[in-house]
């Protein structure tokens, strides 16, 4: 099964999808509350940072670009500061500008969220939110056209910011009547879109209750809509309706079939869920382009979605990412749900949990025999394996030496290593989390550490953990490892000077 997926996610690469759409930039403001003002009975921001990125379509169009295929972004933004910002987020993102037009009467749609660590506190919306004008609508179409021609497919995400107009819609269907490609909607208005016969539509709860009439259920969610197939069918005229539910997964419709339940996996640090839809969608399109079942564009779509929302800001899943969770599904554990299972089995057949932790960039033999003596503690070896962007805030920018994919590679081919799990966010790069969910019997770090204080020691203390120092051996570690590398080339360097 996951060698099957791994080839599908490899044909992800020779696809070229447009995306049409409403630009939107998504804003955080991040920052410290201590205090109430004085004036009125609100609080005080203290700002620590401001971090943009794109949102709406255009991340669309972003987590299709990261996901491999070729991409064509067409929206309309306006001649104002946020328009320039977000031309430098597309070109960072790899996403090109010919597509994009500029209308000086429109104004660039921008959601800014404000937050402490704890809660998000508030967030405004600004920019355009009425229909293109008459002319701006003609060049947008004009634009689709020479874009259509090019692409094998079309995804549509209709923020009702104006962009996706009912000519626009009118037009699309036209030039499907001309020349089939595969389309895909996401919009708030699903039934507005039945008449281009979408080959998916992936409406979240809200907006299939909406579209069907339903009054909304808190709990067991899927209960209600799982016997909804025909009239979602009915109204949205799709081959594959795709019903998101966040954390109770979603609802794959193959026409008025209910074919598949997916379970979201409960992931390790979810840090937003802005965007996940976006990425589910890029996902799934990809996946049917590529020739997947209904079981593998649920559980690609649906891992991606998962992989994204661990991220710090909009949800993003890339390539690299996706393939990673695949790639040795053996040992490497992303899903939160599936690490505390299993280890939970493996303790009532009375096994004894060992944790360790680290970067191991450069795997020498001092992190082999390390690991080999971890393992000689316990039953089950656990480590946990700081992803790159941990690694480059610890260590600097010139770390890691090898990415998350080869280091997970090296690791698991380890007989003493039996299960890896990827951690570290810009708000913690300490594995505090992992502990939390793992509760091993021993934490394991090296001797270098028995001195210093350790950031994990009070919820160790907590879960009843054992912590354990393994001897340190000397002269082995990634920085000497580098060192020695790059020794030759300074003494090259001193004999030229």
């Amino acid at each position: 099964m996951k060698k099957d997926l791994l080839q599908l996610i490899a044909k992800f690469k020779k696809h070229r999808v447009l995306v049409i759409g409403d630009f939107m930039i998504d804003a955080y403001i991040e920052g410290s509350c201590t205090r109430v003002a004085p004036e009125a009975p609100v609080p005080v921001i203290d700002l620590n940072s401001k971090h943009f990125c794109l949102g709406g379509a255009a991340n669309v169009a972003a987590n299709l670009k990261a996901l491999g295929c070729e991409v064509m972004f067409c929206t309309v933004i306006g001649n104002d500061e946020q328009g320039a910002r977000g031309r430098l987020l597309l070109e960072k993102a790899g996403l090109a500008e010919a597509l994009i037009l500029a209308d000086e009467q429109r104004t660039t749609s921008i959601k800014t969220r404000v937050s402490t660590p704890r809660q998000t506190l508030l967030r405004f919306d600004e920019g355009t939110t009425s229909m293109l004008t008459a002319e701006t609508e003609s060049i947008f179409l004009d634009k689709i056209r020479h874009a259509y021609a090019q692409c094998d497919a079309l995804i549509i995400a209709d923020y009702e910011k104006g962009v996706i107009t009912n000519r626009v819609i009118d037009y699309v269907a036209k030039l499907k009547t001309g020349q089939r490609k595969v389309i895909a909607v996401d919009a708030k208005r699903i039934e507005a879109f039945s008449v281009l016969k979408p080959d998916l539509i992936k409406p979240n709860y809200e907006e299939a209750i909406k579209l069907l009439g339903l009054p909304f259920v808190p709990n067991n969610r899927k209960a209600q809509l799982r016997h909804q197939g025909e009239e979602l069918f009915r109204l949205g005229q799709a081959q594959v309706t795709a019903v998101t539910l966040d954390n109770e997964g979603s609802l794959l419709f193959n026409g008025v079939d209910c074919v598949y339940d997916s379970t979201a996996p409960t992931v390790m640090s979810q840090q937003q869920v802005s965007g996940a839809g976006d990425t589910y969608i890029s996902a799934a399109l990809l996946a049917i382009l590529s020739g997947a079942n209904m079981m593998q564009v649920a559980e690609l779509a649906t891992t991606s979605a998962s992989i994204g929302i661990e991220k710090a800001y909009t949800s993003i899943c890339s390539l690299s990412e996706l393939q990673e969770v695949f790639s040795h599904a053996d040992k490497l554990m992303v899903s939160a749900v599936v690490v505390r299972d299993t280890l939970k089995k493996f303790k009532a057949q009375g096994k004894r949990i060992v944790f360790t932790n680290g970067c191991f960039d450069i795997l020498h033999s001092g992190h082999v025999s390390y690991l080999h003596q971890a393992k000689q503690m316990g039953d089950i070896l656990v480590v946990g394996l700081n992803k790159d962007e941990s690694i480059r805030r610890l260590k600097g920018s010139n770390r890691p030496v090898n990415s998350l994919h080869n280091r997970t590679a090296v690791l698991a081919a380890l007989a003493c290593v039996d299960y890896i799990i990827p951690f570290g966010t810009e708000k913690d790069d300490t594995p505090i989390s992992l502990l939390k969910i793992v509760h091993p019997d021993i934490f394991v770090k090296g001797g270098d550490y028995e001195n210093r204080l350790l950031p994990e020691t009070e919820t160790l203390r907590k879960i009843g953990c054992e912590i354990a120092f393994l001897p340190y051996v000397p002269n082995q570690s990634t920085t000497k490892v580098i060192s020695r590398m790059d020794e030759p080339a300074r003494r090259k360097l001193s004999l030229l000077n």
